[in-house]
C-alpha cells in the first residue's frame, strides 16, 4: 500500500481549501454583481432556475445558520479563528493527515470557514463608505442560493455553507466509522484463557 507524507497531504489540503474558497468568493461576487444587494433587487426571487423550487436571490446574513445570533459578528470571528486553529492542530499534531478522508473533510470545512470569515471582516465591500451607507450589510455573509418547496422557504445560503455542511457530514461519518472499528478491535477481556481449563 502506498504511503503518503505530510507534505503531500498538506498540498492536497491546501489545494482543496484554496479551490473551495475561490469558488465561494467568485460565486458571491458574480451573483451580487448580477443581482445587486437585497435592497436593490426585486421584491421576490430574482432568478428562478426551476420555478418555485430553485433559484438565486441575494441576502446578507449578519448571524449564523438560519440567521441565528444576528449582530454577533465579533463572536463569530473568534469562533471561526478557534475552529481553524483546532483544525490545524488536528491535521498536523494529531496526525489527521494520515487519513485521506479526514484530509478532505477538514480542508472543506476550512474553506467554508475562510469564505464566510472573509465576509465577516467586511472585505467584500464594493466601494468606500459602504459600511456607513449600509450598516446592516457591513459585516454580514453574502448568501444567494435559494430553495423553496410548496411555500416553505429554506434560508438563503452560499458555497461556503455547502462546504461546511458536506465537511461536517463527512466528519460525522469518519467518527462513526472510527468508533465502529474501535469496538470491533477491542480485546475480549471476558473470554477465559484455555490454559486455565487444564
Amino acid at each position: 500500500m502506498k504511503t503518503h507524507t505530510l507534505s503531500q497531504r498538506m498540498i492536497l489540503f491546501c489545494s482543496i481549501a484554496f479551490l473551495g474558497l475561490a469558488a465561494d468568493l467568485w460565486t458571491k461576487s458574480t451573483m451580487f454583481s448580477i443581482l445587486g444587494l437585497p435592497h436593490e433587487a426585486q421584491q421576490y426571487v430574482d432568478w428562478w432556475v426551476i420555478d418555485d423550487f430553485f433559484g438565486f436571490q441575494t441576502a446578507v446574513n449578519q448571524g449564523a445558520l438560519f440567521g441565528m445570533g444576528q449582530g454577533a459578528v465579533i463572536l463569530f470571528r473568534i469562533f471561526s479563528a478557534v475552529a481553524l486553529v483546532a483544525i490545524g492542530y488536528w491535521f498536523i499534531r494529531a496526525e489527521g493527515w494520515k487519513s485521506l478522508w479526514l484530509t478532505i473533510c477538514l480542508s472543506a470545512i476550512s474553506a467554508g470557514i475562510l469564505g464566510n470569515l472573509y465576509d465577516r471582516f467586511g472585505l467584500w465591500h464594493p466601494h468606500a463608505g459602504f459600511t456607513d451607507q449600509f450598516p446592516n450589510y457591513a459585516y454580514g455573509v453574502r448568501d444567494f442560493i435559494l430553495f423553496t418547496y410548496r411555500g416553505h422557504v429554506w434560508p438563503n445560503f452560499n458555497i461556503a455553507d455547502c462546504l461546511l455542511v458536506c465537511g461536517a457530514v463527512m466528519l460525522a461519518i469518519f467518527s462513526f466509522r472510527s468508533d465502529g472499528s474501535a469496538r470491533h478491535t477491542k480485546p475480549l477481556t471476558d473470554v477465559p484463557d484455555p490454559s486455565d481449563c487444564n
